[in-house]
């Protein structure tokens, strides 16, 4: 299976991106090919520029995805900006009946509205956003000497267990259709 993870976070080294590294680390297997599209390190042209080769292999690898994952900062109760023009550069060709699932980080408290917002989204672009969703504070995770994340909870880990068994499930549901 292809999975897709979209880091939403415009800041190398943040939370976003640690926790996409983490949900690779337990969904990747021998049967199972991951990509990581950290945004922040992506040439993505503001809605309206002309296109670039980054731009073209984000619509390439998010359309061959069977599943794609998407991570956002909270920022101001909502999704990130960086997100929000990547998702606006694709469309119903890499999103059409694809099962999505949604994951968001916060400083402080959990906050759902990031997730809740992207829902919406998901649903223009026809995609199946899977009902099982993360959402992590700054207490999921310690950090090392130098500042970077390092050691997340086993409670996240086990949320986001139970996140992949759903967008594996539904992923294998989705493919097993188009073959009938």
């Amino acid at each position: 299976m292809n999975l897709l993870i979209i880091s939403g976070s415009p800041f190398p080294g943040s939370s976003t991106a640690f926790l996409a590294e983490e949900i690779k680390a337990q969904i990747e297997q021998p049967e199972n090919h991951v990509e990581i599209i950290d945004l922040c390190q992506w040439d993505i042209p503001l809605l309206g520029h002309p296109e670039t080769e980054d731009l073209e292999k984000l619509k390439h690898i998010a359309g061959e995805a069977d599943g794609i994952i998407i991570g956002t900062p909270n920022f101001h109760t909502s999704f990130s900006g960086i997100l929000k023009n990547a998702l606006d550069h694709l469309s119903f060709d890499q999103f059409e009946e694809k099962p999505v699932a949604l994951y968001c980080t916060s400083g402080g408290m959990r906050n759902t509205d990031p997730l809740a917002q992207l829902r919406i989204v998901m649903r223009g672009l026809h995609a199946l956003a899977i009902p099982t969703q993360l959402c992590a504070s700054s207490s999921d995770y310690k950090k090392d000497a130098s500042g970077k994340y390092g050691e997340l909870s086993i409670e996240m880990k086990q949320r986001i267990g139970k996140m992949l068994d759903s967008l594996i499930s539904i992923a294998g549901m989705a493919e097993s259709k188009h073959q009938i």
